[in-house]
């Protein structure tokens, strides 16, 4: 699957007939922090009518797709929104559309390009990276072997999820599938086989 993450928090402002909409993407890792920032935008524009939204999120190998209008007419918010994510090849990303009215009402079509637009610049506005699929691997080794571990990690950068120091530590990694494979070899090469 050909997708992209973004790196830090895009932002976009498009006017049309006097509203104002305040377009923001971010990289999300749950349904609960893309909630998050509903909330956050609400009480940063106590006047606006509208926080439309969508998102694009791979859980459990899974890729899950949501859109919200926020009582806009419906399919004419998140659905541009979310096209906009899905043309970009977006994944773990959500942008929210902050709508402030501004006295006229744009119609469907005026809404369905206010929305889309928006969306765009906010993607224009951010750095987008290649994903790669990602697997989680773990395991244990003595104190005497923490440098193996830790020159391993500093060549490959792989996520520590979890690392836990007791008579022995026990790591958790997310690492690239491309280099997971590569990384246990080397791991086991290096610690002539103690490592497993």
């Amino acid at each position: 699957m050909n997708a992209y993450l973004i790196s830090g928090i895009g932002k976009g402002v498009y006017k049309s007939r006097g509203s104002k909409f305040f377009a923001f993407i971010h990289k999300v890792d749950s349904i609960n922090s893309y909630k998050h920032f509903i909330s956050v935008y609400r009480s940063q524009y106590p006047e606006c009518c509208h926080v439309c939204s969508a998102y694009r999120l791979i859980t459990n190998k899974r890729l899950d797709e949501y859109a919200s209008d926020d009582g806009e007419p419906k399919g004419s918010a998140g659905f541009p929104i979310l096209n906009q994510l899905k043309r970009h090849e977006l994944i773990n990303t959500a942008i929210y559309v902050v709508r402030v009215f501004g006295g006229s009402l744009l119609g469907v079509p005026g809404l369905i390009d206010a929305y889309s637009t928006s969306a765009l610049l906010s993607i224009d506005n951010v750095k987008k990276i290649k994903w790669e699929e990602c697997e989680n691997i773990s395991f244990e080794y003595s104190y005497e072997q923490k440098g193996i571990v830790e020159s391993l990690i500093k060549e490959f950068s792989p996520q520590i999820l979890e690392h836990n120091f007791n008579d022995k530590i026990n790591i958790r990694l997310s690492i690239s599938k491309k280099t997971a494979e590569l990384f246990m070899g080397k791991l086991k090469e290096l610690s002539s086989g103690k490592i497993k």
